[in-house]
C-alpha cells in the first residue's frame, strides 16, 4: 500500500486523484484492432519471402480522432490470449485486409455477443461479420467478382437508423463520393435477405452498385443496438482523412479517395459515432451468461498500445505498424515476467 502511494505521489498525484483517473478510464476507451498478415515480396534471389502482421496507421489515427486508444489483437492469437485481451479492451475493430477468417475472430464475436460488446467491421471486417454471423448457411452470403476496387461513391437507399441519423451526414453520404471502396468480395442484397440469421440480427441501411451495376450491401446496423452493438460497412471511412494514396515522392494519386471537407467531416463523424457507442456500453459492467466482467486496460506491458510498435511505409498505406505474431508476443510476455521474478 505504501509503495503504491509513493508511486502516485511521485507523479504529483494524490491517492484519491489516482483513483479518479482510473474511474474515468472509459472517457478514453481502448479498442482492440485485429492485425492482418501481409506477404512481403522477395527483394533479391537470396531473400526468402516472409509474412508480417500489420495494422494500418490510418485505423489508429481514425480511432484517436474519435477519442480512443488502441491495442493490437494478433491475427493468430489462440483462445487463452484472445480471452485475456478481450478483458483489456472496451471495443473491437475488425479492419480491412485480404485474409481468411481466423479462429480468433470467431471467439471474439462469440464473446462480444455474450456481453453486448461494441464491434465495428470495415471492408474485410464487414465480410468477417457476415461470414461468422450467417451461421454457416448452405447458401453463400459472401461472393466474389465485384468491380469495386479503387472507387469512391455516395450511398444508395440510405436508412436513417443510428449511423446516418444526423441530417447533414445523411445528405453528405447520399450526394457526395465520400465512401472509399476497395474490394472484390461483397454481399448482394438478395443473398442477405435470404439468410435468416443475418436478417434477424441486422438491418441493411445502405447499398451500392459496382462498376458493372451489380448491387452490394454497404452498411449493416443492429436491429437491437442495446443488446448487440455491432456495425459493419463495406467501405473505408478511415481513408478520407488519413490515406492519400499517392505514389512515393509525388503528388500523383493512384487511389480514388475523396479528401474534400465533407469527406473528412464524414470520416470524423463515423469515428466519433463508434467511440461514443463504446463509451456508452462501458459505463456499466457487461452482463455475460452468468458473471459480470469489467473491461479495463491494466496490462500495459504485456499488451502495449499500437503506436509503440515499429512503423513502416508501403504503397498501400501511408504508414503501417509491424505487430508481433501471437507466438512472438507470448515469448515477450514470458521473458518480461521472468525478469520481474528475478529482479
Amino acid at each position: 500500500m505504501l509503495w503504491s502511494s509513493c508511486i502516485a505521489l511521485s507523479f504529483g498525484l494524490s491517492v484519491n486523484a489516482a483513483i479518479s483517473v482510473s474511474a474515468q478510464q472509459t472517457s478514453s476507451p481502448v479498442i482492440g484492432i485485429l492485425s492482418q498478415p501481409i506477404g512481403l515480396r522477395k527483394t533479391d534471389q537470396n531473400t526468402e519471402q516472409k509474412e508480417e502482421y500489420v495494422i494500418a496507421a490510418s485505423y489508429v489515427k481514425w480511432l484517436e480522432s474519435g477519442g480512443a486508444r488502441s491495442i493490437p489483437i494478433p491475427y493468430d492469437a489462440g483462445p487463452g490470449m484472445v480471452k485475456d485481451l478481450f478483458g483489456q479492451i472496451n471495443g473491437l475493430l475488425l479492419p480491412g485486409g485480404g485474409s481468411a477468417v481466423p479462429p480468433a475472430v470467431h471467439q471474439l464475436l462469440n464473446l462480444a455477443l455474450d456481453e453486448s460488446f461494441p464491434v465495428w467491421g470495415t471492408c474485410l471486417g464487414f465480410e468477417y461479420l457476415v461470414q461468422v454471423l450467417s451461421s454457416n448457411s448452405s447458401l453463400p452470403v459472401l461472393t466474389d467478382g465485384f468491380d469495386a476496387e479503387n472507387n469512391s461513391w455516395p450511398l444508395l437507399n440510405v436508412q436513417r437508423r443510428q449511423l446516418y441519423q444526423d441530417d447533414r451526414i445523411y445528405q453528405i453520404v447520399r450526394q457526395k463520393n465520400v465512401t472509399s471502396n476497395s474490394h472484390h468480395m461483397g454481399v448482394e442484397p438478395s443473398a442477405f435477405r435470404n439468410n435468416e440469421n443475418l436478417n434477424k440480427l441486422f438491418e441493411v441501411t445502405s447499398v451500392n452498385v459496382d462498376g458493372h451495376g451489380r448491387p452490394f450491401v454497404s452498411t449493416i446496423e443492429p436491429r437491437n443496438p442495446h443488446i448487440m452493438p455491432i456495425y459493419g460497412v463495406q467501405y473505408h471511412p478511415e481513408k478520407n482523412a488519413f490515406e492519400y494514396g499517392t505514389y512515393a515522392g509525388t503528388n500523383i494519386p493512384y487511389k480514388a479517395i475523396d479528401h474534400s471537407e465533407e469527406a473528412v467531416e464524414f470520416s470524423a463523424y463515423v469515428a466519433r459515432f463508434f467511440v461514443r457507442l463504446v463509451k456508452a456500453h462501458n459505463d456499466n459492467n457487461h452482463d455475460g451468461s452468468s458473471v459480470h466482467r469489467h473491461h479495463s486496460y491494466t496490462k500495459h506491458r504485456q499488451y502495449p498500445l499500437v503506436q509503440t510498435y515499429p512503423v513502416k511505409q508501403m504503397l498501400a498505406f501511408e504508414q503501417y505498424y509491424v505487430i508481433p505474431s501471437a507466438k512472438q508476443l507470448d515469448k515477450t510476455i514470458k521473458q518480461s515476467a521472468s525478469k520481474l521474478l528475478r529482479g
